[in-house]
């Protein structure tokens, strides 16, 4: 009904057409909006089905396209066409798998392309994570020239993300130039001077507090030092050398809880220790197992600098006593001089550290032992006592003397006449009783011992 004939009808038919044109077009509306929703809960109901189609379709392609030989980095998944063949909630017959893995499958020259440039790329990153290793070995020191950082220097990313570097990434089929490595250097040493410092910070907190940072604070420094991007040169120089200074107390000593590990060590030696000798993932595991010494042995250090008439409160690690490579100078007072060894500062503290615990393992034994153990004993007498006589805490005689070479070389000459003297000594050699049942018989094993 249109033109003349909608035009020449009366008023009330035209109502009454206009009105059924409208109750038809509010039907359709909720018929197609109630099948709409009828299709959302239908797929909301097969959401699992689906999505396991797809990756059962998945799965079949990528294994068909893994026994062509291709690698499943060089699936192009940024492709459309690729994944509208490939992620279809359509299960596979056959015939189509064959197609559809054809047609999903990489041309040869682009999965070369990829690989090649894949391994251009690893290599050029490699190149410049070996330069910041170095460039932060540079800023730690000599000593840790040797040293294994890669395993805990973080700030890598921070590093591929300079705009300087951005070149050396994108420009790999290129050699770089001498020129390129020496323009970014300032940048990357300056993102490695900014790990070192955070790093020391770590060292001060645990020496100052005796814990490490918590997970989600390890590697890094000062909310508003660290993330700070006008940070100087300058300015975290200073930063470094302040916590070198805290570090290099003389008094700032640690010790490592591995139970193959039982020497002590000052800064930086106590971080070249963790670097070298225990391959950990970061300064926090590192943190775990150099820690600083105990009460008792911080005790005992500050005895031994009196003793040296050193300021416990001023000395630092640089003076001549606590350097490893230093001749071995000073003696211990409390065992015989006949028999007494040089050792260095770090040596001596080790020597008094290990005789209280043979002190204190032994002590134990003896107050835990059974009865049986001392037949001679008496019920209800006490048990033997044993004398720690290198003990610091109680008796304050002194416990070290340093001597200079004169002295030192009349020292040497007696322990060496007093060695050969034990050994002319017929009585500290082993002797023999013959017989079936032969068995040596140490009748002492030298001079110092009581005889029998």
């Amino acid at each position: 009904m249109v033109g003349k004939e909608y035009e020449s009808l009366p008023q009330e038919e035209v109502e009454g057409y206009l009105s059924v044109l409208k109750e038809t077009r509010d039907y359709r509306v909720e018929t197609g909006r109630a099948m709409m929703e009828w299709k959302r809960d239908e797929l909301a109901s097969r959401a699992e089905d689906i999505a396991a189609e797809k990756q059962a379709r998945f799965r079949s392609i990528k294994f068909k396209l893994v026994e062509m030989g291709w690698d499943e980095q060089d699936f192009p998944t940024d492709n459309k066409k690729f994944r509208d063949l490939v992620f279809k909630d359509q299960k596979l017959t056959p015939k189509k798998h064959q197609a559809e893995t054809r047609a999903a499958s990489p041309s040869q020259s682009e999965r070369t392309s990829r690989i090649e440039k894949r391994e251009r790329r690893a290599k050029r990153e490699k190149t410049i994570r070996k330069f910041y290793h170095r460039l932060a070995r540079e800023t730690m020191g000599p000593v840790f020239q040797n040293c294994r950082v890669y395993s805990i220097l973080t700030r890598v990313e921070e590093v591929f993300a300079l705009p300087s570097i951005k070149p050396l990434l994108e420009n790999d089929r290129e050699t770089a130039t001498e020129a390129q490595w020496i323009e970014v250097a300032p940048e990357v040493r300056h993102i490695a001077a900014k790990w070192w410092r955070d790093t020391l910070k770590q060292f001060v907190n645990c020496l100052e507090h005796g814990v490490t940072a918590r997970p989600n604070e390890a590697g890094e420094g000062d909310e508003g030092e660290t993330n700070s991007g006008t940070e100087t040169e300058e300015a975290i120089s200073g930063s470094i050398e302040a916590l070198k200074t805290q570090l290099s107390h003389a008094r700032s000593v640690f010790c490592c809880r591995e139970s193959h590990c039982r020497g002590v060590w000052w800064f930086p030696r106590n971080v070249r220790h963790g670097l070298f000798y225990h391959n950990h993932p970061s300064i926090g595991k590192i943190l775990q197992h150099i820690r600083p010494l105990h009460s008792e042995g911080q005790h005992l250090v500050q005895r031994l600098l009196t003793d040296l008439k050193l300021d416990p409160e001023t000395a630092t690690s640089s003076d001549v006593f606590v350097e490893d490579q230093n001749p071995r100078r000073y003696l211990c007072t409390r065992c015989d001089e006949r028999v007494a060894k040089y050792m260095s500062f770090g040596e001596l503290v080790e020597h008094y550290l290990k005789v209280k615990k043979w002190f204190d393992d032994v002590t134990e034994a003896v107050q835990t032992s059974p009865d049986d153990c001392y037949p001679s004993r008496t019920v209800g007498s006490q048990f033997p006592n044993i004398v720690n006589d290198h003990d610091w805490s109680s008796n304050h005689a002194v416990l070290v003397r340093k001597e200079d070479s004169e002295t030192k070389d009349a020292v040497l000459k007696l322990q060496m006449d007093f060695q050969m003297a034990g050994l002319l000594d017929p009585v500290c050699n082993t002797k023999e009783t013959g017989g079936e049942d032969w068995k040596p018989a140490v009748l002492r094993r030298c001079l110092l011992c009581p005889r029998g």
